[in-house]
């Protein structure tokens, strides 16, 4: 039997130098919309009340809080890709890709 394990690496190909706040993704209204964070992820599960959206993985990215004026804009992208398969095989990709080994990332969550 293989050991299956998945891995989800997330990379926003677009960064704006001079922005360094992000939109505030909560459903709520918001006393600082601008207090938000680059990336953010989900996992949908029971709500206190014992009801559930999903079931859901959710992994955004936000752009970044820029105030437009009329006509100006911006472009926010971003690259997902979603690897599963055999821990040796994705260790090889990870350290050919960012130069750390899963068991250097793994560590790092101990």
């Amino acid at each position: 039997m293989t050991l299956r394990i998945t891995y989800l690496l997330c990379w926003s190909a677009n960064c704006l130098k001079g922005l360094k706040e992000y939109v505030n993704s909560a459903w709520q209204i918001q006393d600082d919309p601008y207090s938000g964070d680059a990336f953010n992820s989900y996992n949908d599960g029971p709500l206190d009340d014992g009801s559930q959206m999903g079931p859901f993985y959710e992994i955004e990215t936000s752009s970044p809080a820029a105030a437009l004026k009329p006509g100006e804009s911006i472009i926010h992208s971003q690259i997902t890709i979603h690897i599963t398969g055999d821990k040796k095989l994705l260790n090889k990709t990870a350290v050919r890709s960012f130069g750390v080994s899963l068991d250097e990332v793994e560590k790092v969550f101990e």
